[in-house]
């Protein structure tokens, strides 16, 4: 009786094959996945920002007064600060910090699920301590960017930490026409809301979507911002932004 069966050179062409295909198809699934990642983050934020909205309604038009854990820290306790905990800086522990971005808007206008307050790529967020994070974003509260408030009006209040509950309508930049004044203009108008935590290595900064980031901008549009401008808007001076 006739048997049908590979020999072995069909079978190293069978393998040659194979190997081609997935050398071909592994780049395009990880491109997927990371496209993937890229729009559920929007998704988070576009949420966050219906739910901005939402609070801005219900409060004569104002943005959310937001004093957030996620600072710089320094001598005050904050997510840069070695010395504070992740305890320290829970952003939904309500006693702690009953103005973090979560706690303004949750469970009220976002509802009770902290997953929106995850992006799927993060490399970075709290807690610190290497388990599952639980939060990856960083607000433009009161107190950013070092956890102290700044005056109003001040450069980094209008750039880092303008979500003061002040009138929605103030944060639209009005140009002057003065050279000097209006580039220190258009770099306020370059805040961003909420954007992705990123690292920094070096002098230089990187998100988590191909060095990019994905943010609320200073008008609550979400957008996103490839890793060079990022590395522009946030890296100007060698330090500061430190996540």
């Amino acid at each position: 009786m006739k048997r049908n069966a590979f020999t072995l050179v069909e079978l190293l062409v069978s393998i040659a094959i194979i190997s081609v295909l997935i050398a071909v198809l592994l780049p395009a699934l990880a491109g997927a996945r990371r496209q993937g990642a890229r729009v559920a983050c929007q998704s988070n934020l576009r949420q966050m920002v219906q739910a901005i909205w939402a609070y801005s309604v219900a409060n004569d038009a104002r943005v959310p007064y937001v004093e957030s854990p996620i600072t710089n820290g320094g001598s005050v306790n904050g997510y840069g600060n070695a010395s504070s905990t992740d305890a320290d800086i829970d952003p939904y522990n309500r006693e702690l910090w009953p103005f973090s971005l979560q706690n303004v808007l949750m469970p009220l206008y976002l509802g009770g699920d902290e997953k929106i307050f995850i992006c799927p790529a993060a490399k970075r967020g709290w807690p610190r301590d290497g388990s599952s994070v639980r939060m990856s974003y960083r607000d433009a509260g009161i107190n950013q960017p070092n956890g102290l408030p700044t005056p109003a009006g001040s450069y980094l209040r209008e750039s880092f930490g303008f979500l003061d509950g002040r009138p929605m309508n103030e944060l639209r930049i009005h140009f002057t026409g003065d050279p000097i004044q209006d580039a220190q203009l258009i770099g306020q108008s370059r805040g961003m809301a909420v954007r992705d935590i990123v690292e920094r290595r070096m002098n230089q900064i990187f998100g988590p979507h191909g060095g990019g980031v994905n943010l609320i901008n200073r008008e609550f549009g979400v957008e996103f911002r490839d890793r060079q401008t990022v590395q522009d808007d946030l890296g100007t001076y060698g330090g500061g932004v430190m996540f």
